[in-house]
């Protein structure tokens, strides 16, 4: 940004007294050089994705007792003599010397309320991760720890093992879905999917007519091999061949749903082209899931029909959930189908500036970052969603139309790595409706999981015996798959027999009943 923009910012920010974020942050003096300087760093490696970050000295923090608002300048601002401009501009030039790799800033001067103060615009820079030194925490008048430090919300702090490692990918520009497949070559890419693809992104036909390799190069999909012939690039694997999990671990989707009135699940599984992945869940949830009745009143002409579930809610939660997922990371998106809800869990959370927090919070997330950029746009192309950053509020829309409890995102920690967005049944369902049910069924061929009454029992007498027992450890235990295991830990925490202490590898379960 230009100097002239970003004391425009500034100003702005002050004149309309916002509050402290993810890219501002107020302080009274220079004084506090532990705090000006972690904040300058966590701007530096801007984990949540903004375009500039803005530090302001000379300006008090004070919350709002009437509006409840927390960390907004105080005005008239406290400011800074102008005699001391000079000076604190030089001490805060070498505050920020100890920060490594050199960070892009600029320290401004500019005057509100009559008053001077100063502002640190701290901007984005490819040449992260950025950390303070070791220096600055041996000297007595700032001992900040050593550490790459990140900004979430109004809070600049170190990285939990899960934040950190995005941040070196973010900074080594890593992306799992532009890189070469291991073994995929251009022959374990579908000649007939890519055409049926262009076909429905309304290609022109010359590109259609064009050879398998001259169609793979054109549209990115491989690159020639220094050993010879053309490997396949991961999302082409993921797009264009019969079974990306060949390929790529667990690129697929189950739904394992509940059987009514039994104690078992019931698992299909989804293994094709993830975008064909996409419209076949959405067809089976059409099919064997949602359900519907009118509502007539005697007075009006018009009737409302009510759905258990939206299809519009479920469409984009699945469709986010596959296009979201790290295909890096060896877990399955699974779709989880309760009596009275519906789980959606990916092994991983989103990019900032989109969080957990945010996702519950917020509608719309017109800066959201992708995982699986070429996935994004191919999707886009092909319909499965309408506009970037959309789909959540697409689905809390509907949720609202139909009457339907707010849509809920977990985890609510900043440790376990996993995203589950969770959709609760319409109220009017959790009646006995069976007679006003406009559901259809159709057979489907399903693999039974038999589960033990006494499993849920012998998991909690484990974890009383060792409470850092981990899932797979469970599961040898009790001779039963993994997600066996983990269907059960899910059902205990959500009745409220069991808790998790501490983060997901170094945590332990705690036993609230048995």
């Amino acid at each position: 940004m230009q100097i002239l923009d970003i004391k425009k910012l500034a100003h702005n920010i002050l004149e309309n007294k916002n509050i402290e974020s993810s890219f501002i942050e107020y302080k009274k003096s220079a004084n506090f050089k532990d705090k000006i300087l972690k904040t300058a760093c966590a701007f530096a490696n801007n984990y949540m994705n903004n375009e500039i970050g803005l530090l302001f000295i000379g300006i008090e923090e004070v919350d709002d007792k009437e509006t409840g608002e927390k960390a907004i300048p105080k005005r008239p601002i406290e400011g800074i003599k102008e005699s001391k401009i000079e000076g604190i501009e030089n001490e805060l030039k070498s505050l920020l010397s100890n920060i490594h790799p050199k960070i892009n800033y600029h320290i401004i001067t500019d005057r509100i309320d009559d008053e001077y103060y100063l502002v640190i615009a701290v901007e984005s820079s490819s040449n992260g991760p950025f950390q303070t030194s070791e220096r600055a925490e041996k000297d007595k008048d700032i001992k900040l720890k050593t550490g790459r430090y990140i900004r979430v919300g109004r809070d600049s702090r170190l990285p939990n093992p899960t934040e950190e490692f995005e941040l070196l990918k973010k900074f080594s520009g890593f992306s799992f879905s532009s890189n070469l497949n291991d073994t995929a070559t251009i022959d374990d890419l579908s000649y007939e999917y890519i055409k049926e693809y262009l076909l429905q992104t309304g290609a022109k036909k010359d590109i259609r007519e064009m050879t398998k390799l001259d169609m793979a190069k054109s549209m990115g999909l491989v690159s020639e091999s220094e050993y010879g012939g053309y490997r396949a690039k991961n999302f082409a694997v993921l797009m264009f061949s019969e079974k990306p999990n060949k390929f790529i671990s667990n690129a697929h989707v189950e739904i394992i749903r509940e059987i009514d009135g039994t104690d078992k699940m019931e698992s299909k599984r989804f293994d094709g082209p993830v975008w064909i992945q996409a419209k076949q869940v959405s067809k089976y949830f059409e099919d064997n899931i949602m359900a519907s009745y009118t509502i007539r009143e005697a007075d009006k002409i018009e009737h409302k029909i009510i759905y258990n579930y939206p299809l519009t809610a479920f469409e984009e939660l699945s469709t986010n959930a596959i296009l979201h997922k790290e295909y890096d990371t060896p877990e399955y998106v699974g779709i989880y189908i309760y009596k009275d809800r519906i789980s959606f869990v990916n092994h991983n959370r989103p990019l900032p500036p989109v969080t957990i927090e945010s996702l519950n919070k917020d509608r719309s997330f017109d800066r959201r970052q992708y995982i699986n950029k070429e996935l994004k746009d191919m999707f886009f192309s092909l319909n499965l969603i309408e506009s970037y950053g959309s789909g959540i509020r697409r689905a809390k829309d509907s949720l609202l139309e139909n009457g339907s409890p707010k849509l809920k995102f977990y985890p609510d920690n900043i440790e376990d790595n996993y995203t589950n967005a969770v959709l609760y049944i319409n109220k009017e369902f959790l009646r006995d409706i069976s007679t006003n049910t406009t559901q259809e069924t159709t057979q489907e061929t399903t693999q039974e999981i038999n589960i033990d009454k006494s499993i849920p029992d012998k998991i909690i007498e484990f974890m009383t015996i060792e409470p850092n027992i981990t899932a797979k450890q469970l599961a040898d235990n009790l001779d039963i798959s993994f997600d066996g295991v983990r269907y059960h830990i899910k059902k205990l925490r959500a009745d409220g027999r069991i808790a998790r202490e501490g983060s997901t590898k170094s945590g332990r379960w705690i036993i609230l009943k048995k």
